[in-house]
């Protein structure tokens, strides 16, 4: 007969058997914990939490050579990342540089066979319980948050590199590692995982699907504090105070737009508004920053959600968590040459007494330019203890390249003569790699913008913590070697154990005015298409707005009108967009606008109608069905095609000449049940033989494309893409280029889809 109480975990039991010795025995941590804490926004709050150490490839001489450097060779054909001493966690694996097949090993508690030996592909979002959003290969790299604990040591290896000419592939890794504090330890991670672990991960999963909910502690109730905002230009309005001890978890700030009088005057309001927050009666504040990067919008309102900030319609929030003691004020500053008013409501959790554990919440925004050659942009410089939370960066270079991003993110702390964090490019800081792909936004990373040769992109450092005693200091380089023309704009969140004023002082209202677009007229599209990509049409149309104020006499100014004018499909219904493109048949009938708008229309009209678009920079046809239904434009120009397709089943395939690098091929068809578009999953062929273009040919032995397709379109050399009406299709479709090898350089590659209309769908095999 079993006794109550004596089933244990098998973690715990083996904790049990292996500690030893006199002593309290030491503290338990359990997986499922470590993995709650991704989802926790108290946690980055904790100035107690145990530390990051951080380890990369950074070049050991200090230049741009961050590859392929690591800490020791391993067995033949592999190389050594890391060598940790536990007891201890892994909270953030990076690597790019390798394919998915590329080899990685991990090797727990001295044993001589790795507990974990997969492609990085797999361990990066291919294989349980390694899967997105915790785990996943976007924006060119690899990424990992699953917690990997380790009791005694971890050993990582990656499978060789350098293996071909030119140190070709170039292996690049970030590994952070979060030794656990005296009096803690932890069981090493073992597949598969317990129940408990992988609910934890489910929830931490639907928490992040959900970014912007919010709820106190444990589920503590919220006190909502609304207020009108109102400042005359020059003025300030000033919030009442909010006593404390208490939490802010969320502010929210919805400024009134349409009171503005144009889009020029409404993206300005960006900078020309200054938030400021006041902790405890504290005489200056520590919160400083415009309101519009305070809200996570740089140069344009974006909407989007993290973890920790984000933009809904017209309203900004902030969720990092912000405890105090005394009492809590805010004031938005309206250095605008118009009235400002705003909504304004804070959610806050009263506490019994304020935690010594976590600190007060600081901001601080910081400009360098382009002339500031042979220094760095410093992100942040401060005293006292605390925890530099993360930071958001604007990235403008003026030298007709990314190479701004080459440059190293670097860390120092107390003193400390040298960096204890130096990076290994900005992008790979930011969870991206070789000059990013597309704009996204992830929980605890993102990339807001991107075009030629701007970035917008952010991290936040929940669970791998950045603690500083006395002081901290955080740099980008402007570049290698500090050569790059280039202009930051950053912001920066930390906690202090006290309040103190803001660590840097914000430069006047001319000075903080986004950095001059030299390639604004043609970008336009690309900034579209980043709109489309996080499903702000909205905001799409505004930038058109703004667009054409800026640029009288656009020779594609009607275009870009029809296209504002197909966005209300998305946002209001065919029944809204119909009647604003029939008003564009009143342009020259041989025009783009007229053409494009009449096509739209048709397309509104006819039940079986559909719209097939073509971008590639190659020579390429489109077989529908076995017949050739439309041929390549001109790389920048997007070749559109009206069809009627029947419902039932249907084959797309796409043949398309040899190109240097760089070469895409995308294709989107756009029918009234669904849409089929490239994708990384489509088969692929070089030189196929057989009648592949028919229906009903077998492509089951055809690879996949993989990967996550290319950067564009378009890739430099490339940088125009001409305007044109059809909404989604340069957004949604990804563009392709083959994954198998080319050796002949001549000949033809065939990407095939086939596809099922139905009635109400449309479904892919």
């Amino acid at each position: 007969m079993r006794r109550r109480g004596m089933i244990l975990p098998l973690a715990a039991l083996a904790f049990g058997l292996a500690w030893s010795g006199c002593g309290p025995r030491p503290r338990l941590v359990e997986l499922p914990e470590l993995i709650s804490r991704l989802a926790e926004r108290d946690f980055i709050s904790r100035l107690d939490a145990p530390d990051t150490q951080f380890t990369a490839s950074t070049d050991p001489a200090g230049g741009n050579n961050d590859f392929n450097n690591y800490l020791r060779a391993g067995p033949p054909g592999w190389w050594v990342l890391a060598d940790l001493k536990g007891p201890g966690y892994v909270s953030r694996f990076w690597f790019t540089g390798g394919e998915p097949p590329h080899r990685i090993r991990l090797f727990f508690d001295n044993e001589k066979k790795p507990r974990i030996d997969a492609a990085i592909g797999e361990f990066c979002g291919g294989m349980d319980p390694f899967r997105p959003p915790l785990a996943a290969y976007e924006n060119y790299c690899y990424y990992n948050y699953v917690p990997l604990t380790y009791r005694k040591r971890l050993v990582i290896m990656i499978e060789a590199g350098a293996t071909r000419e030119g140190g070709w592939p170039r292996l690049f890794h970030q590994v952070n590692a979060t030794p656990l504090p005296s009096g803690q330890t932890v069981a090493s991670f073992s597949l598969p995982l317990a129940p408990p672990a992988l609910a934890a991960l489910e929830k931490v999963a639907a928490q992040w699907s959900k970014p912007a909910a919010i709820a106190g502690a444990g589920g503590s109730p919220l006190t909502e504090i609304t207020a009108a905002a109102r400042a005359a230009p020059g003025a300030a309005w000033r919030m009442p105070s909010v006593a404390g001890p208490a939490v802010l978890r969320e502010v929210q700030i919805t400024p009134d737009f349409a009171a503005l009088p144009d889009a020029g005057a409404r993206e300005r309001l960006l900078r020309s508004v200054v938030l400021r927050i006041y902790w405890d009666g504290l005489a200056e504040p520590s919160v400083v920053a415009p309101l519009g990067d305070f809200g996570g919008s740089v140069w344009q309102r974006t909407r989007y959600q993290s973890f920790f900030f984000g933009m809904d319609n017209d309203t900004w929030a902030c969720r990092f968590p912000m405890p105090f003691a005394a009492g809590a004020e805010l004031e938005l500053d309206n250095q605008s040459e118009f009235p400002f008013s705003a909504r304004v409501r804070l959610s806050a959790e009263k506490t019994a007494a304020p935690d010594p554990g976590r600190g007060y919440f600081h901001a601080v925004w910081n400009k360098s330019g382009k002339d500031d050659i042979g220094s760095p942009h410093v992100v942040l410089e401060t005293q006292g203890r605390g925890r530099f939370a993360g930071c958001l960066l604007g990235a403008v270079s003026f030298d007709n390249s990314f190479w701004l991003l080459e440059g190293d993110e670097l860390m120092w702390r107390d003193g400390e003569l040298q960096p204890f964090w130096r990076g290994t490019g900005l992008e790979d800081y930011f969870t991206g790699g070789w000059y990013y792909q597309n704009v996204l936004a992830r929980p605890l990373h993102g990339l807001l913008y991107k075009t030629f040769f701007r970035t917008v992109q952010y991290r936040v450092h929940l669970p791998d913590a950045v603690n500083f005693q006395k002081s901290f200091r955080m740099i980008f380089e402007r570049g290698p070697d500090h050569a790059s023309h280039g202009v930051f704009e950053s912001l920066a969140w930390y906690y202090l154990a006290r309040p103190r004023p803001a660590g840097m002082s914000l430069p006047p209202l001319a000075e903080r005015q986004p950095p001059d677009d030299v390639m604004d007229k043609i970008t336009v599209m690309l900034k579209l298409l980043a709109c489309e990509r996080f499903g702000d049409y909205q905001a799409a149309r505004e930038y058109i707005d703004g667009f054409l104020a800026r640029n009288e006499g656009f020779p594609f100014a009607a275009v870009l009108r029809a296209r504002q004018a197909a966005y209300l499909e998305f946002l209001e219904g065919a029944a809204a967009a119909k009647p604003a493109l029939a008003g564009f048949l009143a342009e020259p009938e041989d025009s783009p606008a007229h053409i494009q708008a009449q096509m739209l229309l048709d397309y509104f009209d006819q039940p079986s109608a559909a719209l097939l678009g073509l971008n590639a920079n190659m020579a390429a046809r489109v077989f529908l069905d076995g017949a050739v239904v439309l041929e390549s434009a001109p790389a920048e120009k997007l070749a559109v095609k009206a069809l009627a397709i029947k419902p039932g089943r249907h084959v797309l395939a796409v043949q398309c000449r040899f190109q240097n690098y760089p070469d895409w091929i995308q294709l989107y068809l756009k029918m009234h049940p669904g849409a089929v578009y490239t994708a990384p999953d489509w088969r692929h062929a070089v030189n196929p033989s057989g009648a592949w273009w028919l229906l009903d040919y077998d492509d089951r032995q055809w690879a996949k494309v993989g990967g996550t397709g290319c950067k564009g379109p378009p890739e430099e050399p490339y940088v125009w893409m001409e305007p044109n009406a059809f909404v989604d299709m340069q957004s949604r479709a990804i563009a392709l280029r083959p994954s198998a090898l080319w050796p002949s350089k001549t000949g033809f590659v065939v990407y095939r889809r086939v596809f099922q209309v139905g009635p109400d769908s449309v479904t892919v095999e």
